[in-house]
């Protein structure tokens, strides 16, 4: 998001363009064009795989990045390319970039053009990366229910963007067994299952950025020894999802603590 930043905030779109309906749902790709066109770029905001961006005239451009949804800079004259599902051609001072392209190769994601904040948005819980979230404000959150952590960590409404792949990373850079009841844990415990999320979340983004795959120190590795302590990967299923974690250095918690 910090690139889309740089690229769009404070420049004009001279032009929208769109012919994906699919992407574009509800709406159209000429209500695309007409509203976003001649637009101020106002802020971008992140929860999750959701964007907001806010133009002048009370306008709202929502991207939802889908499952391999990805915003990048071009050239103006560059020609689309082939998973290019819309693009933004942009004007103004400073260094924002030429125009702005969405990719989506599988066509997950969506564009959504409108004048007010909609529910996908406001029932979502906040960013993990967001300097807001902190271990004491997602202890309060997430303590008050008795669900496995790993469980609770998925829900969006808790927070954004945390997946099957992210919680079971985090947990286990955490230490901590994704069973856990999720009110039986400390707000130190939680403040090292933060730190774990933006780790992961921060090392994505730099491979992604550099074209490489994520590598992943458990997931999907059952069966396999534990990177940290050598002992068998197990597999389980939690909350109806595919678990992996470690028994030997992954600590179970099931009485509540207090610091």
């Amino acid at each position: 998001m910090r690139h889309l930043r740089r690229w769009m905030r404070g420049a004009t779109i001279a032009r929208a363009h769109s012919t994906d309906r699919r992407i574009l749902r509800p709406g159209s790709p000429a209500a695309f064009g007409r509203t976003l066109s001649g637009r101020r770029v106002i802020s971008i905001d992140r929860r999750g795989k959701w964007l907001r961006i806010e133009l002048d005239g009370e306008v709202l451009l929502f991207s939802h990045l889908g499952m391999t949804g990805e915003w990048i800079a071009s050239d103006r004259k560059e020609p689309a390319q082939r998973s290019e599902r819309a693009r933004l051609d942009l004007r103004g001072r400073g260094r924002h970039a030429e125009s702005v392209r969405y990719l989506d190769a599988r066509r997950f994601g969506r564009l959504v053009v409108t004048h007010e904040e909609i529910p996908e948005w406001e029932e979502l819980g906040p960013d993990p990366l967001d300097r807001h979230v902190t271990p004491s404000s997602l202890a309060e959150s997430v303590g008050r229910s008795r669900r496995p952590i790993k469980v609770v960590l998925m829900d969006q409404t808790i927070l954004a963007g945390v997946g099957n792949i992210l919680a079971t990373e985090a947990l286990w850079r955490a230490r901590i067994d994704p069973r856990s009841r999720s009110d039986a844990l400390s707000r130190t415990e939680m403040g090292a299952i933060l730190r774990g999320l933006r780790t992961v979340i921060r090392r994505e983004i730099k491979e992604l950025a550099a074209g490489d795959d994520p590598r992943f120190q458990i997931y999907g590795r059952a069966g396999e020894p534990c990177p940290r302590c050598k002992t068998t990967i197990r597999r389980i299923v939690l909350g109806g999802r595919s678990t992996t974690f470690c028994e030997g250095c992954q600590v179970r918690a099931e009485i509540a603590k207090r610091d």
